[in-house]
């Protein structure tokens, strides 16, 4: 076979693999003749999806835009906990076109609108815009106003607790924990605080790592003037800390969180 017939073979079938791979993955690169058209900086009313999209096959590259080193990875890891697929963090180039959105801007290609929209049912005051990608991937891209809508806190049969006792009064660990129980929590254990605490003005000290955040909201709520304190666990536990001016749960109706507030527009919009 000549030469230049065996290498034509050879590129069509490569070619053909790689379009192949994304059409089956929905998670490759994307293939754009041109940069999309600079969207509008400011956010506009976006619709709720109409298809129920799982966020665990919407795959993500989230862009930094704003001045907040590290955004993008701090996103990108709130993202995945919230079971959205990432596949890259970067910083927006500067010699890209694209106006900076005031607070989020998610892209998205032909036929993925409602992945978009599911996305954007996930960031305050996103604007979205299509280009002309030819996978189903998207990007997050974020501006110096952006945020996540925070996770609702989960029901209190998803949350585990352990109770800790800093006070004089014998078995009040035991106490709580049985109340907390009574309410649906799972506890861990309940014993004398093993650090040895001492918190002669407080109700309580809710204490939680970075992904229990929810989990913490909703033990919070079973404890008038408890306090949230953040430290290094990488799981979703909450330790509930008693101290000297703790005397009873909230009555277990009232313990119900506030509805979700609707996201301010960013100043200047």
């Amino acid at each position: 076979m000549p030469g230049d017939t065996r290498r034509g073979l050879v590129m069509a079938v490569a070619g053909a693999s790689v379009v192949g791979v994304l059409a089956l993955s929905g998670c490759g690169g994307d293939a754009r003749g041109e940069e999309p058209k600079a969207s509008p900086s400011c956010p506009t009313v976006i619709p709720k999806p109409t298809m129920k999209i799982a966020s665990k096959s919407i795959y993500v590259n989230v862009i930094n835009a704003s001045e907040q080193n590290g955004a993008a990875g701090k996103t990108a890891k709130q993202l995945s906990w919230r079971g959205f697929r990432i596949l890259d963090t970067k910083t927006q180039s500067l010699m890209d076109d694209h106006a900076v959105p005031k607070a989020a801007e998610i892209r998205y290609g032909k036929g993925g609108r409602q992945i978009a929209l599911t996305l954007a049912t996930q960031v305050k005051n996103a604007v979205l815009t299509q280009d002309d990608r030819t996978n189903p991937t998207v990007d997050l891209v974020i501006g110096e106003a952006f945020g996540l809508i925070p996770v609702p806190p989960p029901p209190a049969k998803d949350v585990r607790i352990n109770v800790f006792n800093t006070t004089y009064r014998a078995g009040l660990s035991g106490q709580v924990a049985a109340a907390m129980r009574a309410r649906g929590f799972e506890i861990i254990e309940n014993n004398n605080d093993p650090k040895g605490r001492f918190l002669p003005s407080d109700v309580a000290l809710i204490v939680y790592g970075e992904r229990g955040e929810p989990q913490a909201r909703r033990v919070a709520l079973q404890l008038k003037g408890s306090k949230l304190q953040q430290d290094g666990r990488t799981d979703t536990t909450v330790d509930v800390v008693i101290g000297n001016n703790y005397s009873a749960l909230v009555p277990e109706a009232q313990a119900v969180p506030t509805p979700t507030p609707t996201p301010k527009k960013p100043a200047g919009c």
